[in-house]
């Protein structure tokens, strides 16, 4: 068996990254073609944020994607945000209250924009790092994939029907594998192991404590704050706790 290929090398599984990060788009944007202007008004999973606060954050991070992969493709630093972290909540803020209709269109286009932006990207790109708003660093290669995750979350913070069980296996798989180490980097949380009980697959989050097991996908919604652990087992038995903040 030949060895996989370099990611910060290999444009295929660039495309393959790209057409995943769409098609959460799109998903995305048939539940929003469901709302009305009162739906955007109501109250989403995330404390203190509307719906329309999700979706514009979800439109406003895919132009701040663009700056970054505009940083890869260039090498000259390109803020996410050119107003920082008060620019991003100002600019979500504001495009909180529009119309459906405008969110709609805005979610589309941002999302074509960020699309475009990826066409002809140069090899050289995948391999270069960049920085986001949160000063957290990534390649080139990985920005379609970081995408997708911040789709697919705040899918499901927009609490239409759409839920964790409705993540991909690959996507949960590749999301644990991506924030497991940082939570076991920073020393806070309070269980040690998942373990996922659909198969054998397990990662470290700190280095002593329980294990928590269940379902792929309620492991990470409950390592991104999505969920209190219902469906999940802790070991040595108790009251599952509550993940420390993420992002």
């Amino acid at each position: 068996m030949s060895a996989p290929a370099d990611p910060a090398t290999d444009l295929s599984a660039l495309a393959a990254a790209l057409d995943e990060m769409a098609a959460a788009t799109d998903r995305l944007i048939l539940d929003v073609d469901q709302l009305g202007d009162a739906d955007l008004r109501e109250a989403s999973l995330l404390p203190d944020w509307t719906r329309g606060h999700v979706l514009s954050h979800v439109a406003r991070n895919a132009d701040g994607m663009v700056n970054l992969v505009t940083w890869a493709r260039t090498g000259e630093e390109t803020p996410m945000y050119a107003g920082g972290r008060e620019g991003r909540a100002a600019a979500i803020e504001a495009g909180a209250g529009r119309h459906i209709g405008d969110i709609r269109l805005d979610l589309n286009d941002s999302g074509e924009r960020l699309l475009g932006a990826f066409a002809g990207l140069p090899t050289e790109a995948l391999a270069r790092e960049v920085v986001f708003g949160s000063g957290a660093t990534a390649y080139g290669w990985e920005l379609p994939s970081m995408r997708t995750r911040e789709v697919e979350i705040h899918h499901v913070d927009l609490d239409c029907g759409y839920t964790p069980a409705h993540w991909s296996t690959a996507f949960v798989h590749r999301t644990l594998d991506q924030l497991a180490p940082q939570f076991r980097t920073r020393g806070e949380c309070p269980v040690a192991w998942l373990a996922e009980t659909d198969s054998d697959r397990t990662w470290q989050t700190a280095e002593d404590g329980p294990t928590l097991s269940g379902p792929g996908s309620g492991l990470l919604a409950w390592l991104t704050g999505r969920s209190d652990g219902d469906g999940l087992d802790l070991d040595p038995a108790g009251q599952v706790p509550r993940a420390p903040r993420w992002g």
